[in-house]
């Protein structure tokens, strides 16, 4: 009995962490991808523990926010199955876990070899902006998303860091755009779910429509569209990698194209890691646009 309580607290407390969610860190490789440099051994290396400390960074992060909106979760019909709001998982354990969660990243930062603190710095401040967003940014609108934006820019800011990498203003702009539209299609989840169950799973959820975030959507879609175009002509860009970048467009309007099919026309969950985790033709296209633009670049 003790040995199956034990196993079903290591499982809650792994759920706990969201590995799901950890695809997201995949930003802190595309500085050394953009600027070609993947095969240094020695950056690669860095980016790698990096990966692993924001790993254990952003799921402490996800405990803290668990823990505080525990009984908003309760009333959610995915998110009352969280360890915390299960009550699998006790506030102290949690508090406890977190704690463990931190020390566990601080380790693998501190074996990433470079003569620059700045990781550190942009470890406690993505830790500073979460606990704003969690105790009360997320309540204010348009904010809310904006906050969960700049946290990417943290993540590919810290991976040029550990990769000694000068960050592109392109890739910069591209990461920021594509992450609000990510954030404004998860809100839309949201607002349907209040709308469909008529309770309450985000308090800011009531200061947005269906009409205003479609209106959003298409906006953000168009714009992620004319950059990535932009990006691909650039002569700055072509300069340095190859004048055939162009080719690769036709994948990232699919991949959008396609986004806005699941959320739109099939109304299914708008969370992008479930989708990319789930939809084939959705990784089929990522997978196209990797390898096509990793040959017209290596």
């Amino acid at each position: 009995m003790k040995d199956m309580q034990s196993t079903g607290k290591v499982k809650a407390l792994f759920l706990l962490m969201r590995p799901s969610q950890w695809v997201k860190n995949i930003i802190l490789f595309l500085p050394l991808f953009f600027a070609q440099e993947i095969g240094a051994l020695d950056r690669l290396q860095n980016v790698v523990l990096l990966f692993a400390g924001f790993c254990m960074l952003t799921s402490g992060v996800y405990v803290f926010n668990d823990l505080m909106d525990a009984a908003e979760d309760r009333l959610h019909p995915a998110k009352r199955f969280r360890p915390i709001a299960a009550r699998k998982v006790s506030p102290a354990e949690a508090v406890g876990f977190m704690l463990l969660l931190y020390g566990i990243s601080a380790v693998c930062f501190s074996f990433i070899h470079t003569s620059s603190n700045l990781i550190w710095l942009l470890a406690g401040g993505y830790i500073l902006l979460n606990l704003a967003y969690t105790l009360y940014l997320k309540q204010v609108q348009i904010i809310d998303v904006m906050i969960v934006a700049c946290g990417f820019i943290i993540r590919l800011e810290a991976g040029a860091t550990a990769g000694d990498i000068e960050l592109s203003h392109w890739l910069i702009i591209m990461t920021f755009i594509l992450s609000l539209f990510l954030a404004f299609a998860k809100r839309r989840d949201d607002l349907l779910n209040f709308m469909e169950t008529g309770q309450v799973s985000r308090k800011n959820i009531t200061g947005y429509t269906i009409d205003y975030l479609n209106v959003v959507l298409s906006f953000l879609s168009s714009i992620i569209a004319v950059t990535y175009i932009l990006y691909t002509l650039s002569p700055e860009v072509t300069a340095r990698s190859s004048e055939y970048l162009y080719v690769t467009i036709p994948f990232v309007l699919a991949g959008i194209m396609r986004y806005l099919q699941i959320i739109l026309v099939e109304k299914s969950n708008c969370n992008p890691t479930d989708i990319l985790l789930q939809d084939r033709t959705l990784q089929l296209t990522v997978a196209g646009w990797f390898v096509v633009f990793a040959l017209l670049i290596y």
